[in-house]
């Protein structure tokens, strides 16, 4: 579930770095994850701009994602970690969000992979992002003070790791 959470992020910022009108984009989310037995909510904040994109998890853990381009760091505060990864093996979903198709006003359709991804849209904006994942749990991404085109201090996305952290490649 953690791949496919990743993924979908990952996703999100390459659909708004090539489908929507900005230079930089900032946003706070919630994210529920629901399965037949419990609800998880991660809530944070995320500041993207055409190649570049930072994510602060604030609950229920502190996690911060760094995307620069094809690279990713994701640094896992309770694990004391700090995990790199490329975007190579990650599809090209802004393809299939540019060819989603409208089910009703503000309601898009997209599929991919056998996995339908509805988009809750509010005038240009994206208000939330529902689908069911591989394990058939119900996720729903919604956003809030979404802000087009703030004034960003380029050194948001560059990250630190602390000395006491493991590396994973």
């Amino acid at each position: 579930m953690k791949k496919i959470f990743i993924f979908f992020l990952i996703a999100v910022v390459k659909i708004w770095a090539i489908d929507l009108d900005f230079n930089t984009y900032s946003s706070d989310f919630t994210q529920l994850v629901k399965s037949k037995n419990s609800t998880l909510r991660y809530s944070g904040h995320f500041i993207i701009s055409k190649d570049k994109a930072f994510w602060e998890y604030t609950t229920p853990n502190k996690k911060e994602i760094y995307i620069n381009k094809n690279r990713v760091a994701i640094i896992e505060h309770d694990l004391e970690q700090v995990i790199f990864s490329k975007l190579d093996n990650i599809p090209n979903l802004n393809q299939i969000f540019k060819n989603a198709k409208q089910i009703s006003k503000n309601k898009l359709l997209a599929k991919y992979e056998k996995i339908d991804y509805t988009l809750i849209l509010d005038q240009d904006r994206i208000q939330s992002i529902s689908y069911k994942d591989e394990f058939e749990n119900d996720v729903t991404i919604t956003l809030s003070n979404q802000i087009k085109n703030p004034k960003i201090d380029p050194k948001i996305f560059e990250f630190k790791i602390p000395k006491n952290y493991d590396i994973v490649q």
